[in-house]
C-alpha cells in the first residue's frame, strides 16, 4: 500500500510527492455523486471526438491511397485503433488523469489508492475496457453494486473514476477528523 500524507480534506500526496486523493466512498461521498451519468456523458463526448478524428483520418488515407495506388489503404485498419488507444492512453495517463470528455464532465481517473494513473495503466484500462465491452454486458452492471461505482475494467486494472476535487464546491466537501 502506498504511504500518503494528508494535505487537505480530500487531497493527499504519496511518498514521491505526487498528487493523490483519499478515495473513501463513506467519508467523501461527494467524489461519487452523479458519477455514472457523468461517465456516460464523457464516453459519448469522447466517442464523438474520436468519430470526427476517424473521419478526418479516413479522408487522409483515401488521398494517400490514391497517391500510392492503394497501398496506404492497408494501414488504415491498423492506424485507426492505434489512434483510439493513443487517445485514451495519453489522456488518462496525463497529469489531468482524464480524457477531454471526462474533463468537460468534471471527472477523472485515479488508481485505487488515489494516485494519478500512469500511461501503462491508461493503456491497460483502455484495452481491458474494449475487450470486456465487446464480450459481455456484465461491464455495465458492476457500477450499480458498489459504492464507488467502479466498472469491471476499473476492478481489473485498479482504477476508480471520481468527480474532480476541483469541481466539487467547497461547501459540499466532507471534512474528516
Amino acid at each position: 500500500m502506498t504511504t500518503v500524507e494528508r494535505t487537505g480534506p480530500v487531497h493527499w500526496r504519496d511518498a514521491s510527492g505526487a498528487d493523490a486523493i483519499h478515495i473513501d466512498a463513506d467519508r467523501y461521498p461527494e467524489l461519487f455523486d452523479g458519477i455514472l451519468k457523468k461517465r456516460f456523458m464523457a464516453f459519448v463526448i469522447d466517442w464523438l471526438l474520436l468519430a470526427v478524428a476517424t473521419v478526418f483520418l479516413t479522408m487522409v488515407f483515401v488521398v494517400l491511397g490514391l497517391l500510392t495506388l492503394g497501398l496506404a489503404w492497408a494501414a488504415l485498419p491498423i492506424v485507426t485503433p492505434l489512434m483510439w488507444l493513443g487517445y485514451f492512453t495519453f489522456t488518462i495517463g496525463s497529469p489531468s488523469s482524464a480524457t477531454p470528455g471526462m474533463r468537460f464532465m468534471g471527472i477523472e481517473v485515479r488508481t485505487w489508492d488515489g494516485a494519478r494513473p500512469e500511461y501503462l495503466q491508461g493503456a491497460l484500462q483502455t484495452l481491458v475496457f474494449y475487450l470486456s465491452w465487446s464480450t459481455t454486458i456484465i461491464l455495465f452492471l458492476f457500477p450499480f453494486f458498489n459504492k464507488r461505482r467502479r466498472c469491471l475494467h476499473d476492478y481489473l486494472i485498479g482504477t476508480v473514476v471520481i468527480n474532480s476535487p476541483s469541481s466539487i464546491p467547497p461547501d459540499a466537501r466532507v471534512i474528516s477528523h
